[in-house]
C-alpha cells in the first residue's frame, strides 16, 4: 500500500473523521501508512483512539474496499488529492480534510465563497449573481455548495463571466444533489472542480452538510452571505469562516423579510455589510498573490437597476401593482388588492399580464415579486 491508497482507505473509514485523522497523522509523523502498520498497543495510546477506530483501521474487508474505491476513481476520471496538495488554506483550518475527491481541476486563485438560502428572493439571485460575476472578473474564484437558490445563482454568475467555480459537494461525487442541478455540475467540470471529501456512495446527511460547510469557508479568503433566515446552513458556514478566522461579508435586505434575517444578524455580530463586490475585492485585495491580478476592476460595479424607468412601460392597474412592489416585498394578491384599492378580480388580471410580460414572478406561496 503507498501513501496515497492509505489515504484513501484512511479518508473512507466510517469510524475515523478528521479530528481523530489528524491527531493519527500528527502522531505517524504525517505517514499514512505508518498507521495501518502500527500494532494495537501503539495506536490505543494514541488520546481519542479507541477499541472502534483500531478495528476499523484493521479491518479484513479494507483492502476490498479499497480497491473497488480505486476502480471508481479512475472510471469517473477523477483525483484524490491527499493532504500534502490540498489548497494552502485548507491545510491551515484546525480539522483539515484527509484527501478530497476532485472532478475537474481546482483553480489556482484566491477564493471567495458565496451562500445563501435555498428559497431567494428574485433580488437575492440577482444580487448572487451579480457579486459572482463581477468577483470572478476581478480574479477570484467563486466557491459555493451547489444547493438550490443562492448557491446556484453564484455558481451561474462565475460561469456566466467566463470564469471557473469551484463547488462542494455534501455528499459522494456520483451523487449529484440536488438532482436538477446535473447540468451545472458538468458546467463547473469544464474549467473549474466539483469536491468532496465523501467516498462515492455517501449520501447527504445532517452531518456531511456541516461537514462541506467547514471547506467552502476553509477554502476561502472570505465568505458572503446574501439572503439567509435566522438560522440554517448559510449562518453555520459563516460561523466556520469566523473560527477560522476569514472575513464575512453580508449583503443587507428588507427589514421584514425573513429571508434577510439571517444577514442582519450577522451584521449586528460583527460581519462586513457591503453593498457591492467592490467592496470585498478591496478588503481582499492583499490577499491576491502578486501574480494575480485584478482583470476587469472598476470602481462603479453596481447593476443599473433593473426596475428604472418600469412605470413609463405600464400604466393603470398593472403600473399600481408595480408601484406596491418597487421596495422588494413579496405581497399576496389579497395585500395587493388592498393596497393598490382594486377589486380582487382586477388584481388578479393586472397580475397575470405582468406575468406573461415577465414583470412579476409567483411564488408557490402564493406572493408575488417584481422581477
Amino acid at each position: 500500500m503507498n501513501n496515497r491508497d492509505a489515504f484513501i482507505l484512511l479518508n473512507g473509514l466510517s469510524k475515523i473523521g478528521p479530528i481523530s485523522a489528524k491527531s493519527l497523522l500528527e502522531n505517524f509523523n504525517s505517514d499514512p501508512c505508518a498507521i495501518f502498520q502500527a500494532s494495537r498497543s501503539e495506536l490505543l495510546k494514541i488520546k481519542g483512539i479507541g477499541e472502534k477506530i483500531f478495528e476499523s483501521l484493521k479491518g479484513s474487508k479494507n483492502e476490498e474496499w479499497l480497491a473497488e474505491e480505486k476502480q471508481k476513481i479512475e472510471k469517473r476520471n477523477v483525483t484524490f488529492l491527499v493532504q500534502p496538495e490540498l489548497p494552502e488554506l485548507l491545510l491551515q483550518i484546525y480539522d483539515p480534510p484527509i484527501g478530497l475527491y476532485v472532478a475537474g481541476k481546482i483553480p489556482n486563485r484566491p477564493f471567495v465563497a458565496i451562500v445563501g438560502t435555498r428559497n431567494p428572493t428574485m433580488y437575492g439571485q440577482k444580487q448572487a449573481r451579480l457579486m459572482a460575476e463581477k468577483l470572478t472578473q476581478a480574479g477570484f474564484c467563486v466557491v459555493s455548495g451547489m444547493a438550490r437558490g443562492i448557491d446556484t445563482a453564484a455558481h451561474e454568475g462565475a460561469l456566466d463571466a467566463g470564469g471557473p467555480t469551484v463547488a462542494f459537494l455534501g455528499s459522494g461525487l456520483d451523487i449529484v444533489y440536488p438532482p436538477e442541478n446535473i447540468n451545472l455540475y458538468k458546467r463547473i467540470i469544464e474549467t473549474g472542480a466539483v469536491v468532496s471529501e465523501f467516498p462515492f456512495g455517501r449520501r447527504a446527511d445532517r452531518q456531511t452538510f456541516p461537514m462541506r460547510n467547514r471547506l467552502v469557508s476553509g477554502i476561502s479568503q472570505g465568505v458572503l452571505v446574501v439572503e439567509s433566515a435566522a438560522s440554517g446552513g448559510s449562518l453555520i458556514t459563516a460561523q466556520f469562516a469566523a473560527d477560522q478566522g476569514r472575513t464575512v461579508f453580508a449583503v443587507p435586505g428588507r427589514v421584514d423579510q425573513p429571508s434577510s434575517a439571517g444577514c442582519h444578524k450577522i451584521i449586528r455580530e460583527g460581519a462586513t455589510l457591503v453593498c457591492s463586490a467592490n467592496e470585498i475585492i478591496d478588503d481582499l485585495r492583499p490577499y491576491m498573490k502578486k501574480d494575480q491580478y485584478l482583470l476587469n476592476y472598476t470602481d462603479q460595479d453596481n447593476e443599473p437597476n433593473s426596475n428604472s424607468g418600469i412605470l413609463g412601460e405600464v400604466s393603470g392597474d398593472e403600473g399600481l401593482i408595480i408601484n406596491k412592489l418597487m421596495g422588494g416585498e413579496q405581497l399576496s394578491l389579497d395585500e395587493l388588492s388592498k393596497r393598490t384599492s382594486l377589486s380582487m378580480p382586477d388584481t388578479m388580471s393586472a397580475l397575470t399580464l405582468l406575468e406573461l410580460s415577465r414583470r412579476v414572478k409567483k411564488y408557490p406561496s402564493g406572493k408575488y415579486e417584481l422581477i
